[in-house]
């Protein structure tokens, strides 16, 4: 009698061994098979439905919890994004302002000219309606810039006209200046 219980023993452990081995390879579902037959079991069922819910709640959790690393990584990409955008923005609207304040002092600046013309222009049109004498006696009181602008801005034979009434050494000057304004 002792071999057949040492023989029942063996064989218990034999099967136990290899469900194992079966369970650990992956050949038979060891878990479930277990979870089938206790919930046939009627005292553990209601714990075995507690532990499943409380199972299918960790999961949904890790996925919760999966996915919101997702989408805090893809915020911190756009983030990021948006930093490297609104520093390039930055400075683009820097470069920009510098833009228009150079375009604003050349406006400026053409103005003062344009409006520097149109003076000499006015200067210029007086003295062609006045005698060459006249405004010649004018002309050699004012600064020679303003002259010669004016006589460039005037006809050539009114502005020989004015030479010509002119002091000798003011008009070889001016002739010298209008010679290489000429050019």
């Amino acid at each position: 009698m002792r071999k057949w219980v040492l023989v029942i023993i063996l064989l218990l452990v034999a099967m136990s061994v290899a469900f194992g081995i079966f369970a650990f390879t992956g050949v038979i579902d060891g878990p479930a098979l277990f979870w089938d037959l206790g919930m046939k079991v009627g005292w553990i069922e209601p714990h075995l439905k507690v532990y499943a819910v409380g199972q299918d709640a960790e999961s949904w959790v890790a996925v919760q919890q999966e996915e919101l690393q997702r989408q805090m990584a893809e915020l911190d990409a756009r983030e990021a994004k948006l930093r490297t955008d609104q520093q390039q923005l930055d400075q683009r609207a820097v470069q920009l302002d510098a833009r228009e304040a150079s375009i604003n002092e050349a406006f400026a600046r053409l103005q003062r000219e344009q409006e520097q013309h149109r003076n000499i222009q006015t200067l210029a049109s007086l003295y062609t309606e006045m005698t060459a004498a006249d405004a010649a006696q004018i002309l050699e009181k004012l600064d020679q810039k303003l002259v010669l602008d004016v006589l460039l801005s005037m006809d050539m034979q009114d502005a020989a006209s004015i030479l010509v009434e002119l002091p000798t050494n003011l008009a070889v000057a001016l002739s010298e200046q209008l010679g290489q304004a000429s050019k």
